[in-house]
């Protein structure tokens, strides 16, 4: 990791790993909805977990589970990106490593089914809030990472 890199950043590399590990040891499936063929096809827990890949539709959901049980966002950031997968990438975790993967952890046991997560269903809250975060991501600097300033 850089040293030039927020506590942010360097989370988003953790969460990134983490959420990959995750995926690998549970014994499901990432699945996405093929909307052309209308059949869902596994998805690599390596494209689930980039920061291009799934991580933004992961990163949302997260983020809803944490503002729907305390009212405040995790301060995750994405940033368009036309390369990435849903034309987004994620920038910054946000919140503390703990509170963005217990958070994100809630949001798949919220949608798992056995053997797989549809992200179909995560794709619905991606949808809602994934603008919202990069209008905020624009509009205001870095957020200070937690513990500092407080």
């Amino acid at each position: 990791m850089s040293a030039g890199m927020t506590q942010g950043q360097r989370d988003l590399e953790l969460v990134s790993r983490t959420l990959e590990t995750l995926i690998e040891r549970s014994g499901r499936q990432v699945v996405l909805l093929d909307r052309s063929a209308g059949v869902t096809r596994p998805v690599s827990a390596e494209l689930a977990s980039a920061p291009v890949g799934l991580l933004p539709v992961f990163l949302v959901a997260a983020d809803t589970v944490w503002r729907d049980a305390t009212g405040k966002g995790l301060g995750i950031r994405l940033a368009r990106d036309p390369q990435a997968l849903f034309g987004h990438r994620a920038v910054d975790a946000g919140g503390p490593f703990s509170l963005v993967m217990l958070s994100m952890m809630e949001a798949i046991e919220q949608v798992a089914l056995p053997g797989e997560i549809p992200v179909e269903q995560l794709r619905q809250q991606w949808q809602a809030t994934a603008e919202r975060l990069e209008e905020a991501a624009a509009s205001t600097p870095p957020p200070t990472p937690w513990g500092q300033g407080r």
